[in-house]
């Protein structure tokens, strides 16, 4: 032992200051991680021993540490010795270790109580991830042991219990045999559902979230989809489903459903700034729960354009007031009726628009992340251009697909998002004929480094306009680029063809592109250099020979609870007569 070597040493006055080296794993890097982790010689050697004595007890404690790592990595034969020398200064501790053999899996067994046999449906040795002739580790043990029960209750033994694991070492054979002692239970259906914590939220609407009825084979799947149905209602702050203790006489298992309500009224309200755009300005009022039963309503106001281009008249001014209704279950526990109503007053560069939009829309949910919708929306709107007038009375169905595989919605680090959507427009009255807008658009992130300081994201665009010229279109229903959601570095709609007074047209092609690295400097702010590119056009597909218009700049990101505060400056690369020398942008969230 190394403290009995110890015994007949001086006892010094001062700490006992020494270094640890061991020696034998050199082949096995991860076998010297492990001891060095465990190690209480080198966890403490800031912390130095009074005594030579008490450097032999640090070490004597240290081996049999070492012993109990190497079994669990299946080196049962490992001899393990300490050398410590204290005529020098600091003092050396030596660890020897020979791993000897390294022992494998011989049989891997699961047994019931009394060695009784298992129902039809339990999990075999071979569906543990435990081979036969694998090294005999001890947290591949413990990780086939994890795998024992969740198989069970996804066969619908949900009170399944682990009794025991037994562990067998031959040393003459230099393995090891495992058997698993397993109670399986009864197997049961889903039973009666009891909520606790609803006040203002009906029973029915939370009832109806669950994708199970009383008497459906248990499986943990449905109750973890119960739970994220419950929780995407967006009443609740917390959602959890858990089993009773034991199940009832009919072999059915009583669910317990544990909820808390949010508040289901809120205001809020948001300003932005951008040098072309001006100010802006918005409030709206909530209730997540208007009828009991998880309805939404929400009332949305805003003005824009305040100072731009001077402008300071609030004739001048953009107006919105909208209001957006959501009936959850609508006709299907994966579906949604969506209501609006719109009345907007709005004074572009390239027009100026009065307008009122009635939207109806079924939004349904066809897996992760993916959802389709399909509607009708009618609209009476008139439009000044510098070279006509229009009152337009339009009816369209609107269809649009969305897939979001990203990690977060306002600062996604990793993932990717794809959207589509297609209007066809039915003149009914007025001065357009009927069309059909067309757009489809994506966007990518990257987190290199798994921890979100160092993401790249990349965005691209592609719209059209079918069936319609450029001024067979409204102005409204055409495609303009440029500005702090779009190409950056150019006016809010500047870029794209102008009529004969340079204000901008649009049109009835889009392209758009842009690409940006997020780098963190600390755990709040960020830096963001970009580039964007993109460029309308008034041919139904882009005629890339016109070229594109390209944009680069830097931005600044301070992140909140709320989400990311963006500060966006850029210029732009291949500015034409009349474009600003740069463009800034500030608001919540990230551009893409």
């Amino acid at each position: 032992m190394a403290a009995a070597a110890l015994a007949a040493e001086p006892i010094h006055a001062q700490e006992t200051k020494y270094e640890v080296v061991i020696e034998g794993v050199d082949d096995h890097p991860h076998l010297s991680k492990l001891l060095t982790e465990v190690s209480s010689l080198v966890a403490l050697k800031e912390d130095p021993p009074p005594s030579p004595i008490g450097l032999g007890r640090r070490a004597d404690a240290d081996l049999d540490r070492f012993r109990a790592a190497l079994r669990s990595e299946g080196f049962y034969d490992a001899i393990v010795d300490a050398e410590i020398d204290v005529d020098v200064v600091p003092a050396k501790v030596l660890i020897r270790v020979e791993e000897g053999a390294r022992y494998k899996v011989t049989t891997v067994a699961i047994a019931g109580p009394n060695e009784q046999p298992l129902p039809d449906g339990a999990p075999t040795p071979d569906a543990l991830g435990l081979a036969i002739g694998s090294d005999a580790r001890a947290p591949a043990v413990v990780d086939a042991e994890g795998r024992i029960l969740p198989r069970l209750a996804e066969k619908g033994y949900a009170y399944a219990r682990l009794l025991d694991r037994k562990l067998i070492v031959d040393h003459a054979k230099q393995g090891m045999d495992v058997t698993y002692v397993v109670d399986p239970g009864p197997k049961v259906t889903f039973g009666d559902v009891t909520f606790n914590g609803l006040d203002e939220v009906s029973q029915r609407a939370a009832r109806r979230r669950l994708p199970w009825r009383e008497g459906d084979a248990y499986h943990p799947a449905a109750m973890e989809e119960g739970r994220q149905a419950l929780a995407d209602l967006g009443v609740f702050s917390s959602v959890r489903l858990r089993l009773a203790d034991q199940p009832s006489g009919d072999q059915k298992a009583p669910v317990l459903v544990d909820l808390a309500e949010r508040e289901m009224n809120y205001v809020g309200f948001g300003a932005d700034y951008g040098t072309e755009d001006g100010f802006g300005a918005n409030a709206y009022w909530g209730d997540r729960n208007l009828m009991g039963n998880a309805e939404k309503l929400r009332v949305d106001a805003s003005v824009a354009g305040i100072s731009r281009r001077g402008e300071t008249s609030a004739s001048d001014f953009d107006y919105r007031l909208a209001s957006t209704y959501q009936q959850p279950d609508f006709l299907s526990r994966r579906q949604s009726l969506n209501l609006s109503a719109e009345a907007l007053s709005e004074r572009p560069d390239a027009y100026r628009r009065q307008a009122l939009v009635l939207t109806g829309a079924v939004e349904r949910k066809l897996g992760k992340g993916l959802k389709a919708s399909l509607g009708m929306t009618a609209e009476q709107s008139k439009i000044e251009e510098s070279q006509q007038t229009t009152r337009n009375t339009l009816v369209g169905i609107p269809a649009a697909i969305t897939l979001d595989r990203s990690n977060d919605l306002l600062n996604p680090t990793k993932g990717f998002r794809l959207s589509g959507a297609v209007t066809p427009y039915l003149a009914a009255f007025g001065d357009s004929n009927s069309f059909t807008v067309a757009r489809v658009g994506g966007s990518a992130y990257f987190d290199f480094k798994d921890d979100g300081w160092y993401v790249g994201a990349l965005r691209g665009v592609y719209g059209a306009v079918i069936g319609g010229g450029l001024l067979d279109v409204p102005a409204d229903k055409r495609f303009f680029a440029g500005g702090g959601g779009s190409i950056r570095g150019y006016g809010y709609q500047e870029v794209g063809p102008r009529d004969d007074k340079g204000e901008p047209l649009g049109g009835v092609s889009l392209l758009e592109m842009s690409a940006e690295m997020r780098v963190k400097v600390t755990e709040d702010i960020a830096v963001v250099p970009f580039v964007d590119a993109g460029n309308v056009y008034t041919t139904e597909y882009p005629k890339l020979g016109q070229g594109l218009r390209y944009a680069a700049g830097i931005g600044g990101r301070y992140y909140t609870v709320i989400g990311p505060i963006r500060l966006d400056v850029a210029v732009p690369l291949n500015k034409r007569d009349g474009d600003k020398a740069f463009q800034f942008y500030i608001s919540i969230g990230q551009a893409f």
